[in-house]
């Protein structure tokens, strides 16, 4: 199963996500649930350096990929992160409700 977890932000939207595990759909090269999920986590990367203009702290492995925002963000480059974070989410969440045995999604609640 793949599991999906996301960090709010003080400031509002996501700080990070955590994506591990693997969702065992279908075997490897035609899993078309872990196909989905990685297109999305490449995305954010994507949209971070390209449409925000930050570089985010990314540590991708064999069935493990996080995501944090940098600390020294501007308000204007957060504001972009969080919509792009929150729009990666939702996409993620979309796609748990039509395999929830291959995804679970969560926020990370910090004491």
């Amino acid at each position: 199963m793949i599991k999906v977890k996301v960090k709010p932000h003080p400031s509002g939207g996501y700080k990070s996500i955590e994506i591990s595990g693997h969702a065992e759909y279908a075997e490897y090269g035609k899993d078309i649930v872990c196909a989905g999920v990685s297109a999305l986590a490449e995305t954010a990367v994507l949209g971070l350096e390209n449409v925000v203009g930050i570089k985010p702290l990314v540590n991708k492995k064999e069935g493990c990929f996080t995501l944090k925002l940098p600390d020294n963000m501007t308000a204007q480059e957060l504001k972009k992160a969080a919509i792009i974070l929150e729009t990666i989410f939702l996409g993620i969440e979309d796609i748990s409700k039509s395999y929830p045995l291959n995804i679970r999604t969560g926020i990370i609640e910090e004491v």
